[in-house]
């Protein structure tokens, strides 16, 4: 695979530079804060910055200037906030590099945060959280991240509570925009067909000049450490749905884990994709759901193993019975474990699908850049296949026993029932 990433320091600010040959040309600034970050009282303030900054800026100082300067040229552009870190991305014709340059360098550095704007922005966020809340899955799996990580900050929904956004001023954002955007907590990304180094290099010392000499210090972030659990924890949100809304959790692995790639096959067989345990045997043996799968995510000190399903009421002990047996089976001696055929048959489809995902160039930014920022260096794509290849099945049935406990699982679900007629 072409995968020739370049990191470059411009005083403070880290870079990293992918060049591909195509037609695009894509910017994206990644900051190492989110919701983990926030006091109970700040709660929601990384995802309100999130859309809060393309309401104005010193260079786009108009609530839809930004708007039309990516749409004009036929450009895309978003945003995201997570636990761990936020990212800011335009992409367009690789012609208007610089005008992408800019705007990305403008909201990470120069966003005016217009009152104005901030009441109406505000509503729309509480719409966001109150469309959450009306979604069966979306409900059941913030309450089962709630269960798995307790009242810390890691429980809390990133997008805040009603109480916290009704209570958020603009000076409320001000200060964790100052606190936390700061120039070594930032990476510049470029990838796709942008010139060379050095002009590219060029824009982003303009554009982004604020952070080069940034003198701020970054404080201390936030840790998480596993609380006591002996016993799955369980939550029903009674609800007048026609299918029951499940979320399973267990606790997982670091994402500077050794183990990641074990942890990436042990999903594939688990429950992501239509070959795998869960969707055979629920879904096309049983017919017990139309959507269920699992996935796997890291932070820097914790991680969780989630599964997600809509399950239908009649059946809703038999088919949860059936799940806490195939996850509680896969390191078993019994008609669940893993075989050796199986992990590789996972190893091939990693391989497929790690090669399709190097068609896209927003997946290889966001790989290089997450490298950067949490494991202080970029594997290249030789020496992942290679670490997916080392893994035995020893690794990955020792890395199952462990995940795949009962005082690990914590489970929400949202349906038409007044209490559970089961228990796990």
């Amino acid at each position: 695979m072409r995968f020739k990433p370049k990191q470059y320091s411009l005083g403070k600010l880290r870079v990293v530079l992918v060049p591909e040959e195509r037609e695009s040309v894509t910017i994206r600034a990644m900051v190492g804060t989110g919701s983990r970050e926030e006091t109970d009282k700040e709660a929601g303030s990384a995802h309100f910055l999130e859309h809060f900054v393309f309401k104005g800026t010193k260079k786009f100082p108009g609530m839809y200037d930004i708007n039309e300067a990516v749409e004009s040229v036929g450009g895309a552009f978003n945003a995201y906030t997570g636990q761990n870190e936020m990212g800011f991305w335009v992409k367009m014709d690789k012609s208007h590099v610089a005008l992408a340059t800019q705007i990305v360098g403008q909201m990470v550095t120069e966003p005016i945060l217009p009152p104005e704007h901030f009441d109406k922005e505000r509503g729309t966020i509480i719409e966001e959280l109150n469309m959450y809340e009306d979604r069966p899955n979306s409900k059941a799996a913030e309450e089962c991240e709630k269960l798995l990580f307790g009242k810390t900050n890691m429980g809390r929904p990133i997008v805040g509570t009603v109480e916290s956004l009704k209570a958020m001023t603009v000076v409320n954002l001000r200060k964790y925009f100052e606190k936390w955007f700061t120039g070594d907590n930032i990476i510049v990304g470029v990838v796709g067909d942008y010139g060379t180094d050095k002009e590219i290099l060029a824009l982003i010392e303009k554009e982004f000049a604020p952070l080069l000499k940034d003198k701020r210090v970054l404080p201390e972030k936030d840790k998480f450490a596993w609380n006591d659990q002996d016993r799955p924890r369980v939550k029903l949100v009674s609800r007048k749905v026609e299918q029951a809304a499940v979320c399973l959790a267990f606790r997982g692995i670091t994402m500077t884990d050794e183990r990641r790639f074990a942890l990436e096959l042990l999903n594939i067989i688990y429950g992501d994709g239509m070959m795998s345990r869960l969707m055979k045997e629920v879904r096309e043996e049983r017919g017990w759901a139309y959507a269920i799968g699992s996935g796997a995510d890291a932070f820097t000190d914790v991680g969780m193993l989630m599964v997600g399903a809509g399950l239908p009421k009649g059946k809703l002990g038999e088919a949860m019975k059936l799940i806490e047996e195939i996850s509680f089976g896969l390191a078993g001696a019994n008609k669940w474990a893993i075989k050796e055929e199986e992990l590789a048959t996972a190893k091939d489809c990693f391989k497929g699908r790690f090669a399709l995902d190097f068609d896209k160039p927003e997946e290889v930014l966001g790989l290089a850049l997450e490298d950067t920022l949490f494991r202080d260096r970029i594997y290249t794509p030789e020496e992942m296949l290679e670490a997916i290849e080392a893994v035995s099945l020893k690794d990955v049935l020792s890395l199952a026993e462990e995940i795949f406990k009962r005082e690990n699982l914590s489970a929400a679900i949202v349906a038409d029932y007044e209490k559970l007629n089961f228990e796990l």
